[in-house]
């Protein structure tokens, strides 16, 4: 037995050390996703914020920009400044309406006017001598601008190692001549000043890829693109992650199409240093637990497997030794339970046999008392057998079988009703079944069809069960894979139940000599659990009431048994079977 207990506490530990691995790898793929998922809702929340700001700032000053430049006074304005009279004023009076215009934004603009002829007219950037590339540039833009048609040209300038400029270029035509410029600088280092304060990046370009804004140069190239675009070369706009100098960042992004413009949000994303160490800290909680999974595997195997040693021990001295003999098991728990259910078994068939052994010849009461006693112990014989060699494997579902054998017990050893309703007694045969499902697995199936109607007929206790022992029993004698099926109905008051099933049935020989006995209630022969039923029947219901038997094409038995639901009790029974009555009554 120790070899058992020490399989059966293996068996248990590697049964709690799986479910432990199953809950670490639970933990980690919980803390996994919330990590990832925490992440994920912090940067997205945060870009996408970030990316409402830069998207108002933007066309806050794109507006104020091509606002300016759009209205009517200021190319009334500029056209006198091209003029040549009275140029002067008219630079003065458009200088000062610039600043008041632009005064009211944060960041910072700029104006030069040019002439047709390459001049440069007015600039807010006073007596400043303009760098060569800048006046070129200017030049080059106003030349694009003029070929583009009417309407607001805007371009980028942008200074190698400075923020870029976006330009706001306003062709001046009179007569559908271009007499002049206007040329509006946006200043990108006013503007990434006004941002400064955030604590995410940004980038604003236009649709070809030139950056207007950028909270950052390492974001750019030497060519003024944005380095971000490589990841998303596919795509117009950018979301996920996204790599920039060995950088990680979150990006969401938003094309602007009457503006002409895409802005990038970016929030630092760093790869989590925490993450593996939360990993490792689950693995460790994970040995814990398997470690006192296994302490309480080994303690659990030890009390079962003793309650299970003696409870087998017990059982053979009733079986070989002394049938007085009753099992003792103070564990306070199912096995306490099963061993006071066995007793108080085995108490009722000590008494119904020495009620039997005063009798001079069997009457009809305790020939059914006596069939009822016999199928108990070799039923719960079979059922602990099953529990004893299932316990070593699965503990839990041991535990589950220990407590359905009980209601069977309790069901099949009350002396209160000796009949049930049909109904009651198959919810009996189920609980049978699922202890024998147990026993075979998948070898064994039974299938199950029972008329409404059948439930109220009240029938003797464990009616079917000597039929379904008998089927497993023999059937899988001849069949690796049994199937039963067990079909009820009521007609022209006969309650009639077939159970059929593919276990090989009999040699003709002896199931010619059983139909014999069935038809004529023999009770002279060798008693055999079928003949015992029938004749059970008959004596109870009277005529029309027993077994019938016979061999299917499968091949298989086909058992049929059939109660007369007028007769029994309230009804005349045949003569033969009142005169026995009678007859045992007298030594009653």
């Amino acid at each position: 037995m120790e070899n058992s207990r020490g399989s059966f506490q293996a068996q248990l530990a590697r049964a709690a050390s799986k479910k432990v691995f199953l809950l670490t790898l639970i933990s980690c793929i919980l803390f996994i996703a919330g990590q990832i998922g925490m992440a994920y809702i912090s940067n997205e929340l945060n870009a996408r914020r970030h990316l409402e700001t830069l998207t108002d700032s933007f066309q806050k000053l794109d507006s104020a920009e091509r606002t300016f430049l759009e209205d009517p006074e200021t190319l009334r304005m500029v056209s006198d400044c091209l003029a040549e009279e009275g140029a002067e004023e008219a630079r003065e009076k458009f200088s000062a309406g610039f600043r008041r215009y632009f005064n009211q934004y944060a960041v910072i603009t700029n104006y030069i006017m040019t002439s047709s002829d390459k001049r440069v007219v007015a600039s807010s950037y006073g007596d400043t001598s303009f760098s060569t590339y800048l006046i070129n540039y200017i030049y080059a833009a106003c030349y694009r601008a003029s070929r583009e048609g009417e309407g607001v040209y805007r371009t980028v300038y942008y200074d190698n190692g400075e923020y870029a400029d976006p330009l706001y270029i306003l062709p001046v035509r009179e007569e559908g001549i271009v007499k002049g410029y206007l040329t509006l600088l946006l200043s990108g280092s006013s503007w990434n000043y006004m941002l400064s304060e955030r604590n995410f990046d940004g980038v604003v370009t236009d649709l070809r890829n030139n950056v207007m804004y950028t909270s950052k140069y390492g974001l750019v190239t030497s060519m003024n693109k944005y380095r971000g675009k490589e990841n998303f070369e596919q795509s117009e706009t950018m979301h996920g992650i996204c790599y920039i100098n060995e950088d990680r960042y979150w990006v969401v992004s938003s094309k602007i199409e009457d503006r002409s413009a895409v802005i990038y949000s970016l929030v630092y994303a760093p790869r989590n240093g925490n993450f593996f160490l939360g990993i490792l800290i689950m693995l460790l909680m994970g040995y814990v637990w398997r470690e006192l999974a296994n302490g309480m595997a080994g303690d659990m195997a030890e009390r079962n497997a003793s309650s299970i040693d003696t409870l087998v021990k017990e059982l053979r001295i009733i079986r070989t030794e002394d049938p007085d003999h009753r099992v003792r098991i103070d564990s306070e728990d199912e096995f306490s339970e099963v061993s006071m259910q066995i007793n108080r078994m085995m108490d009722a068939i000590n008494v119904l046999n020495s009620e039997n052994t005063e009798l001079v010849r069997l009457n009809a009461r305790f020939e059914m008392n006596e069939l009822t006693a016999q199928m108990n112990p070799h039923f719960l014989y079979n059922t602990l057998e099953i529990i004893r060699n299932l316990v070593y494997f699965d503990a839990e579902k041991a535990s589950e079988l220990i407590g359905q054998l009980t209601e069977i017990l309790r069901y099949s050893i009350s002396r209160s009703r000796r009949e049930v309703p049909f109904s009651e007694d198959m919810e009996y045969i189920d609980k049978y079944l699922k202890i024998q499902f147990t026993r075979f697995g998948d070898r064994l199936t039974c299938c199950t069809e029972v008329d409404p109607s059948c439930g109220a007929v009240i029938v003797p206790r464990l009616l079917l069960q000597p039929i379904l022992e008998n089927s497993i029993k023999y059937g899988f004698r001849h069949q690796m894979e049994l199937e039963i099926r067990i079909r009820a109905f009521l007609k022209d008051g006969v309650l009639t139940v077939i159970v059929e099933d593919n276990g090989g049935g009999m040699e003709p020989e002896r199931l010619k000599v059983l139909q014999d006995q069935l038809i004529g209630h023999d009770n002279s022969a060798e008693s055999i659990g079928l003949r015992n039923l029938s004749r059970r029947l008959y004596l109870r219901y009277g005529p029309g009431s027993g077994l019938s038997i016979r061999n299917t094409e499968a091949p298989g038995l086909e058992v049929t048994v059939a109660i007369n639901t007028l007769g029994g009790r309230n009804r005349e029974r045949d003569r033969s079977a009142r005169a026995e009555e009678e007859d045992i009554a007298e030594h009653v």
